[in-house]
């Protein structure tokens, strides 16, 4: 698949937009589970709408949470991490660019 984004690649970054990818910038710099609340402490100016942009993250497969989405949540404390694979999807992503950079326009 080489040059290419997976359907499931493609899907996950469908779910992002500049203010998502910041609060999935401040996730990864917890370096483990972190809440809600405490993410709302180092990104304030997204507090509006964090519990949506968290469920956003979780539905594209970029953030885990626990208990997850599909689990009944109310009352309980909600604990969300990077997706293993969100840094790998990445990483990825900039190698794609990288590669497309260096080829020829084409007509």
């Amino acid at each position: 698949m080489r040059g290419e984004l997976s359907e499931a690649e493609a899907l996950a970054l469908s779910h992002l937009n500049s203010r998502r990818f910041e609060l999935l910038l401040h996730a990864a710099r917890f370096g483990g589970p972190f809440t809600a609340s405490q993410l709302r402490e180092v990104a304030p100016e997204h507090s509006s709408s964090l519990t949506r942009d968290l469920n956003a993250l979780e539905a594209g497969g970029l953030l885990v949470a626990t208990p997850s989405a599909s689990e009944q949540r109310q009352g309980r404390p909600v604990q969300f991490r990077l997706a293993p694979e969100t840094p790998e999807l990445f990483a990825r992503l900039s190698a794609l660019i990288s590669e497309a950079s260096t080829l020829p326009p084409s007509s």
